[in-house]
C-alpha cells in the first residue's frame, strides 16, 4: 500500500529536523569540551616567560650584529675581489675574523651560561690555596703583551687561605672581573685584589677594585643581568660580550655564596664575592 504523499513528507521533514539536532547537539557538546579543555593563556606577568622572551631577543641581536658583519665584508670579497687592493682586501679579512672571534666568545659563554643554570650545577671540588690560585692568576695577566693594561696588585694573607671549591670556575670568576674592569672601567690605571678569611662564619671574600670612573647607582642595579652593558659601543668594540658578569654570579651562587658591587661615580668600583670555606 503506498503512503499518502503528505505523510512521506512528514516523515522526511523530521527526519532532517531530527538529524539536524542530532548533529547540532554533537557540535555543541565538541565546542564547550574545547572551551573548557583549551590551554589558559599565559598570564602576561609571567615573569619566567618574559625572560625567556628578553633573553631569545638579546641573544638574536647579539648574533645578528657580528653574523651581518662577516656576510657584508665576504661577500665584497666575493664580488670585487679582482679590482680590491690588496690592503682593503686585507682589512676586509681582517674585520671578518675579528667578528669571527666575538660570535665564538658570544657562543663559549652561551654554552658556560647553559651549564650554569642548570638546576644542579656540577662543581668539581677540591682543597687548594686561593692566594696561590690568584698568584698564577697574576702571572698570566703579565704575560699578556698590551701595553695599555693596568697594573695589577694583590693583597692576599701571609699565610695559606685554603679553600674546598671549584677550581676552574673561581679562576673564571677572577678573570670574568678583571676583564671586565679592563673593558668597562673609563680612565683605568689599576686594578686590586684582596683576599681576606672571615673567622666568624669559616668563609672568604674576595674584592676586585678598579681605580675608574665609577658607575651610576642605577647602572649598578643592572650590571648582573645577561647582555647589559653600560656603555654598549665601548664594550662591544673590546670585545665584550655581555655575559662574564652573568657567569661569575652563576658560579658563586653554585658555591652557596653571594656576589656585590659598590660604586660611586670618579671614585671607583669594587666587586666583591663571598663564599663558604667548604661545601
Amino acid at each position: 500500500m503506498l503512503l499518502p504523499l503528505w505523510l512521506i513528507v512528514l516523515l522526511v521533514t523530521g527526519f532532517v529536523y531530527g538529524l539536524f539536532v542530532t548533529i547540532k547537539n554533537i557540535t555543541n557538546r565538541d565546542k564547550n569540551f574545547w572551551i573548557e579543555n583549551k590551554p589558559k593563556k599565559r598570564e602576561a606577568n609571567d615573569q619566567d616567560e618574559q625572560t625567556r622572551r628578553d633573553f631569545v631577543a638579546n641573544v638574536s641581536h647579539e648574533l645578528r650584529t657580528p653574523v651581518s658583519i662577516i656576510k657584508g665584508f665576504a661577500d665584497s670579497l666575493q664580488e670585487d675581489y679582482e679590482i680590491l687592493s690588496e690592503t682593503k682586501r686585507k682589512s676586509f679579512l681582517s674585520k671578518i675574523q675579528k667578528n669571527a672571534e666575538r660570535l665564538n666568545s658570544l657562543v663559549e659563554d652561551l654554552l658556560v651560561l647553559a651549564k650554569l643554570e642548570k638546576p644542579k650545577t656540577t662543581l668539581s671540588k677540591e682543597s687548594f690555596d686561593l692566594c696561590e690560585l690568584v698568584r698564577a692568576i697574576e702571572e698570566e695577566f703579565l704575560q699578556r703583551k698590551v701595553s695599555s693594561l693596568p697594573k695589577l696588585i694583590l693583597i692576599c694573607p701571609s699565610s695559606a687561605v685554603s679553600i674546598l671549591a671549584d677550581r676552574q670556575k673561581l679562576v673564571s670568576v677572577f678573570e670574568n672581573l678583571i676583564d671586565n674592569a679592563i673593558i668597562h672601567a673609563e680612565g683605568l690605571s689599576q686594578i686590586s685584589i684582596r683576599i681576606r678569611e672571615n673567622s666568624e662564619d669559616n668563609s672568604i671574600t674576595c674584592e676586585v677594585e678598579d681605580d675608574g670612573k665609577g658607575i651610576e647607582q642605577d647602572d649598578q642595579e643592572m650590571l648582573f643581568e645577561r647582555f647589559y652593558r653600560v656603555d654598549k659601543g665601548r664594550s662591544r668594540n673590546r670585545g665584550g660580550t655581555g655575559l662574564g658578569l652573568s657567569i661569575a654570579r652563576e658560579i658563586i651562587d653554585a658555591h652557596d655564596g653571594e656576589i656585590s658591587v659598590k660604586s660611586k661615580v670618579e671614585c671607583g668600583t669594587i666587586f666583591s664575592f663571598k663564599i663558604p670555606k667548604s661545601l
